[in-house]
């Protein structure tokens, strides 16, 4: 019964953890750069991270000098594919968790009344 309850309290957390995080905006910030909004896992707005990659120093020309190119949209659909990995992973088993609770729940209820 106690375990139960707590694999579907469990399963009810990790299922909200996860649609949460499906929706919440994903941003990118390297090495003291300023932030850059990827959208989120669900809705990808890339336009941000591509209008800073076209005005990077490094689409510009320097005299006898290197200029280091971050790609702010490689680094978001990075960000994107990792919160896509861990937050439908996390969705999916608190979803079998509280199947299973419930279906144990199920289970246990028809023992008590059978007679």
């Amino acid at each position: 019964m106690i375990v139960r309850r707590i694999a579907l309290f469990a399963g009810v957390v990790a299922l909200l953890i996860g649609v949460v995080g499906l929706l919440a905006p994903v941003s990118v910030s390297p090495e003291r750069e300023p932030s850059v909004g990827c959208g989120s896992a669900l809705a990808p707005d890339l336009s941000a991270a591509r209008a800073n990659d076209d005005e990077s120093a490094a689409n510009f020309p320097v005299p006898g000098g290197v200029v280091v190119d971050t790609n702010f949209t490689r680094l978001c659909r990075m960000d994107l594919e990792d919160r896509r990995i861990w937050t439908i992973t996390l969705a999916a088993v608190g979803a079998l968790a509280v199947v299973g609770g419930l279906v144990l729940g199920a289970f246990s209820n028809r023992r008590t009344r059978s007679p």
